[in-house]
């Protein structure tokens, strides 16, 4: 049976503890999220970087998402969570990042190796990658091409918070390795930092998808909130119409 939650007349049970007498007014929305998807309290550390992580996640400026999102709801604006959950489906690997599968990767790295061996094993795994053409998740921008600022602001709350980082430094060899390959800088992204973090705090890769999808959802109400007050989405739309091609077929 489900024992995620339970709900009585007279009280909300959530991974054991009582909603209204131990949660609300005393828990932070991060440890909420730990406590929801592992079933624990967060120490303090891990609640202060997944919060950190939250934020950085949040969001990203125009992306397609977005503009997906605010689209949505100008046709259909009766729909707050309709326009949300459209930019939600177009959150990817291209824009919102490969979090869970940059952790993945990283977690391999980590098992397969020790502190001795990794730096060969990540040399070896990079050029195979590369020979076979394999896109490496957490690594590259489009936006970001000479280094994505948000890698180190997040590294310095792991840093302060005191939080393991063996997967970021094998991040770091993993970026290095790239780029000597490359013959040019192919710095980590945030996507890449968060999976490497999410794996240094012991936490599964599916969950460094689901602080992607979270935060970000977040950052799509904003826009949907900010459509409706200062509407683009038609001229979107006249935009992509008058350069639309009108020609008949033969």
């Amino acid at each position: 049976m489900p024992g995620l939650a339970a709900a009585s007349g007279d009280r909300i049970n959530i991974q054991g503890f009582d909603l209204t007498e131990e949660l609300i007014g005393g828990t932070s929305f991060a440890a909420m999220l730990h406590l929801l998807t592992i079933g624990t309290m967060p120490e303090r550390s891990i609640e202060s970087m997944i919060d950190a992580m939250l934020v950085t996640l949040a969001e990203h400026g125009l992306t397609p998402s977005a503009i997906t999102a605010r689209l949505t709801y100008h046709g259909a604006p009766d729909s707050l969570q309709g326009a949300v959950a459209a930019g939600l489906l177009g959150a990817g690997p291209a824009f919102l990042g490969t979090t869970e599968q940059a952790a993945e990767m990283l977690a391999r790295l980590v098992r397969d190796s020790t502190t001795e061996t990794r730096e060969q094993l990540v040399a070896e795994s990079v050029a195979t990658w590369l020979r076979d053409g394999v896109v490496i998740p957490g690594f590259g921008h489009p936006i970001h091409r000479d280094g994505d600022k948000r890698v180190a602001a997040l590294r310095r709350v792991q840093v302060d918070q005191d939080l393991p980082e063996e997967h970021f430094l094998t991040a770091v060899l993993v970026e290095n390795a790239l780029s000597d390959a490359k013959g040019k800088t192919v710095p980590m992204n945030a996507a890449g930092a968060i999976g490497a973090i999410v794996s240094d705090m012991g936490l599964p890769p599916r969950f460094a998808r689901g602080l992607s999808i979270v935060a970000r959802s977040a950052g799509l109400l904003a826009h949907v909130i900010e459509e409706a007050e200062h509407p683009i989405a038609h001229r979107i739309w006249e935009d992509t119409r008058s350069r639309s091609s009108h020609e008949t077929r033969p």
